[in-house]
């Protein structure tokens, strides 16, 4: 079994991306085999980024179980298990996998279990199995115990680049400029957006324009760094809040290039396998408005939530879902009371297998004091669910101009 920094470091990037797969799960619950066949894909798909790494089949089977595992995705945590142990007959297997193996068939409500541990240290436990005995007061990479230190490092890195903390902002103008960051699913490449100073379209003698620019940047032998800037408009104009659907195909951002309806307006980009990425199209009227449409977030794959003052609502940015599917996009329906209040509300996201979702907000007295606050959510057909009466395509626009990356309208083909 390889024993380095940088076998951990992937290793761990599989565990954060096993916990995002199990968030994103949750919303698909209704849909049956389409469910199972996303979850088949992923499957393979981790399978192939390990076997292009190098990695003999012991070593994927163990590492895809453990990841599982320790990320609670017990169904496949015992699909990688079953693996090992049909490829190794059981031998040269320690013993704690077959614990893990029973504790995972438990978990699943198999009667068919043997006794196991009521507590267990799982994390260390699983760390044993990784490192030798004379070799465990060796540096133990906080990746692999921790999900959430994978993306920890990335924001360091951000905010060094951008010289801006992650933080949330209190008002919508400072809104606009806060950083975000997606992250690919496969963990080795993300995007933010940074301000920066350019020369004004007109006016020699003019002072520079802070603008703000969408980022690409990847994770080279275990470090990130910066590769380039994402073309999705003209130099004088921004693009902001960057956030990637579950599959990693389509980047949708905040823009107020030209061609929009409003102050800024939801584009979405297509990303190829190349990862090169293509023509942003606006996500049109059902979506935007003549005032702020900021911070999408792309949720089960078509659920977008999304914050904007130009909707009707209760005041300030409140936020919206809206169903994006294929080159379809139905109407913004508005979250409601006590998600949405009269002041503001930035951004949505669903965290938890358990109905629970977190809220960025101001509503504190002093201002700059956002808060993220949790809530809870129905897992019955009728959360978040967009009025099917009113459902419908985005209507066709005039996209003849010289600017297409500022015309073209995401519309059915």
């Amino acid at each position: 079994m390889k024993n380095n920094l940088t076998y951990n470091v992937f290793l761990a990037v599989i565990i954060a991306f096993s916990c995002l797969t199990l968030q994103a799960q949750n919303l698909k619950s209704l849909k049956g085999e389409t469910t199972k066949i996303s979850e088949a894909n992923k499957r393979q798909e981790n399978y192939n980024a390990l076997k292009q790494l190098g990695y003999s089949e012991q070593e994927i089977y163990e590492d895809l179980g453990n990841a599982n595992f320790l990320s609670e995705n017990y169904d496949t945590a015992l699909f990688w298990y079953t693996k090992l142990f049909k490829l190794t007959d059981g031998n040269a297997i320690s013993n704690s996998y077959l614990e893990r193996y029973n504790h995972a068939l438990k978990m699943t409500d198999n009667t068919n279990v043997k006794k196991v541990a009521e507590k267990k240290d799982w994390v260390a436990d699983v760390k044993s199995d990784y490192y030798k005995k004379e070799d465990r007061e060796s540096k133990f990479n906080d990746f692999f115990i921790n999900p959430t230190a994978s993306r920890k490092v990335l924001e360091d890195f951000v905010a060094r680049e951008t010289a801006q903390p992650i933080s949330a902002s209190n008002t919508t103008t400072s809104a606009t400029n806060e950083v975000h960051i997606a992250i690919a699913p496969d963990g080795s490449t993300a995007y933010y957006s940074k301000s920066i100073y350019v020369k004004p379209e007109y006016g020699v003698f003019s002072k520079k324009e802070l603008v703000t620019k969408i980022y690409k940047a990847a994770k080279v032998s275990g470090q990130w760094k910066t590769l380039e800037e994402v073309a999705l408009g003209p130099k004088n104009s921004s693009a902001m809040h960057p956030a990637l659907s579950e599959d990693g195909k389509r980047l949708f951002f905040a823009s107020d290039m030209p061609g929009s309806f409003g102050k800024f307006d939801i584009y979405v980009a297509d990303i190829s396998k190349d990862g090169t990425v293509g023509i942003a199209k606006n996500l049109g009227k059902k979506v935007n408005t003549d005032e702020n449409d900021l911070y999408p977030n792309i949720v089960g794959g078509t659920s977008l939530f999304f914050a904007s003052n130009g909707h009707k609502g209760y005041g300030g940015l409140d936020v919206f879902m809206v169903e994006v599917a294929n080159n379809k996009v139905g109407w913004s329906v508005n979250l409601g009371s006590p998600i949405n209040s009269n002041q503001d509300e930035f951004s949505l996201d669903i965290v938890s297998e358990n109905g629970v979702g977190y809220v960025l907000l101001n509503r504190g007295e002093e201002k700059g004091q956002s808060q993220k606050v949790a809530f809870s959510y129905s897992k019955s057909a009728n959360g978040f669910t967009p009025d099917k009466k009113e459902d419908g395509i985005l209507e066709a626009l005039n996209t003849e101009s010289k600017i297409n990356y500022a015309t073209s309208i995401f519309e059915d083909k």
